[in-house]
């Protein structure tokens, strides 16, 4: 087994190879999802919701919303089955990392 280089083995290390030129985002790997639930309350975004995916075999699986999506990394912390992969947002190059949108505690200031 090749030696870790992280604290958590399914958290791979930041910031990704491509970091200077896009943002990291989270995607899951479906084939390995085992729909343990564990992703979505954890995420603060709200970026990862469970969808049923009647072909799947537990019936659903985690789903990144790439929007909302951060790439904060406690998905691939929570996740023990290392379904979690980066990818590069090329949606908002150069941008990193991405704000959230202001709430209405935050106009109020």
């Amino acid at each position: 087994m090749p030696p870790q280089n992280t604290k958590y083995p399914g958290l791979h290390p930041l910031p990704p190879p491509f970091v200077n030129e896009y943002p990291p985002i989270a995607l899951v790997i479906e084939k390995k999802c085992i729909a343990c639930d564990r992703c979505p309350p954890l995420c603060f975004y709200d970026a990862i919701v469970m969808e049923e995916r009647p072909a799947h075999e537990y019936q659903r699986t985690a789903v990144v919303i790439p929007e909302n999506c951060t790439g904060c990394g406690l998905c691939f912390e929570a996740c023990p089955v290392d379904a979690f992969i980066w990818i590069p947002d090329k949606q908002q190059p150069g941008i990193h990392p991405k704000p959230s949108p202001p709430t209405a505690e935050d106009q109020d200031l």
